[in-house]
């Protein structure tokens, strides 16, 4: 008997709604379901209850960013690509990858800038920028 593949599935998080749910919409054009988490502190607690195939993670928000949200991820060994997303360039991207993030993008987000980090990130991690 075949086993059915298991779903790709990402997380999202950022602390606006209206950016959770246009990302959401771009990753499932690329053929992932997308969970949503409102800041770092939500979405370190989801990211350890459930195996996600890759992280979209904003820089900026309330009670834990993005940066401290992702080093929390490859502490407890999380492998799966992460993403992050600002609307800043610069010392953003820098700290960003310090952090452990395989990529850093700039909002808004397009289909393209996605689908080109998320494969270059499946076979090549750490460094890709959108800059």
């Amino acid at each position: 008997m075949s086993q059915i593949p298991r779903p790709r599935r990402a997380l999202v998080v950022d602390d606006s709604f209206a950016v959770r749910r246009y990302h959401a919409a771009v990753l499932g054009q690329a053929g992932l379901a997308a969970d949503l988490a409102e800041d770092g502190a939500a979405g370190l607690e989801q990211a350890l209850a459930r195996s996600y195939d890759a992280f979209l993670i904003d820089v900026n928000m309330p009670r834990m960013d993005g940066y401290t949200l992702v080093r929390q991820l490859r502490e407890h060994g999380i492998t799966a690509p992460i993403l992050m997303v600002s609307t800043e360039s610069g010392r953003d991207r820098e700290l960003a990858l310090a952090a452990g993030a395989d990529a850093y993008l700039l909002k808004p987000l397009s289909y393209e800038a996605l689908v080109g980090c998320l494969g270059s990130t499946a076979s090549e991690p750490g460094g890709q920028s959108t800059e």
